[in-house]
């Protein structure tokens, strides 16, 4: 499966709560309908909790910027083909030009981005963990930004391996639930996607991706005592030597389903590139 990322930050001028009623309303009830029509199984809108003292926290943590994404939008695609000849349509390109018009007044898009990303697990449960205004967990977001000296493939194999080695070597201290590694693929497809709404993105191919834990806040104020200061030090220190932490942007949210149904159907897609 591969999800097409909406990383969100809203136009300055227009206020904190105008936009959420905007993008929870308006907004999930026009995508609703062409994202599902675009071969999308799962749209999930996921609001920053800017404010939230695990949020505070946890950039204090990792040294990472304070300008974090207002929402998170992600749209999991079961078969890309039926998103690509979705693409082409031209019944689509107009709804989707429409849409990006009407967004776009609401939406800084220079420092808003889209970009494909691919599930690599790391901790999985069994059970399915969600985030919602209905309970205690949250949604964390690592959007990291490689060192200008290291490729996407290199920086990612780290994050992969090493990385995710260790927080699985970890795996008893973690406060996460679930632990999923979100690695950004570059591909044609996302390329004539964001041609297509012609406009100036955020563009900043330093990004590796983003990594997504899911964590009950009842458990932060347990992360004290010596074994846990080491794993955070290791933890942090291993993740410097790949990535830009000031650059990087971690923050908390809550997950908004606007839509959620089976992402692969018979006959199974078969997928060899992104393009």
């Amino acid at each position: 499966m591969i999800t097409l990322n909406h990383f969100v930050r809203r136009n300055p001028q227009v206020s904190i709560q105008d936009f959420r009623e905007y993008w929870l309303n308006t907004h999930a009830e026009q995508a609703r309908c062409l994202m599902a029509s675009m071969g999308v199984g799962r749209y999930i809108k996921c609001e920053t909790l800017h404010d939230d003292e695990v949020n505070i926290l946890l950039q204090t943590m990792y040294g990472t910027a304070k300008d974090s994404y207002d929402f998170v939008d992600q749209m999991i695609i079961g078969d890309l083909a039926s998103f690509k000849e979705a693409l082409v349509s031209p019944d689509v390109q107009e709804q989707l030009k429409a849409l990006h018009a009407q967004t776009s007044k609401m939406l800084d898009n220079s420092r808003s981005d889209y970009w494909f990303s691919i599930d690599v697990p790391q901790l999985f449960p069994r059970h399915e963990v969600k985030a919602t205004w209905q309970n205690t967990h949250l949604k964390t977001f690592y959007v990291p930004r490689r060192l200008p000296h290291l490729g996407l493939e290199e920086t990612q194999l780290h994050w992969n391996s090493c990385h995710g080695g260790m927080a699985r070597q970890f795996a008893q201290f973690l406060p996460y639930d679930k632990y999923v590694q979100g690695h950004r693929i570059e591909s044609s497809v996302i390329n004539q996607f964001k041609a297509l709404l012609g406009d100036d993105f955020e563009n900043e191919s330093s990004i590796i991706g983003q990594a997504e834990a899911w964590l009950d806040r009842r458990t932060v104020p347990s992360l004290q005592g010596p074994e846990v200061d080491r794993m955070m030090a290791m933890l942090v220190q291993d993740i410097a030597l790949v990535v830009d932490s000031a650059t990087s942007h971690i923050f908390v949210a809550k997950e908004h389903t606007v839509f959620e149904k089976a992402v692969i159907k018979e006959p199974i897609p078969l997928l060899l590139n992104a393009d």
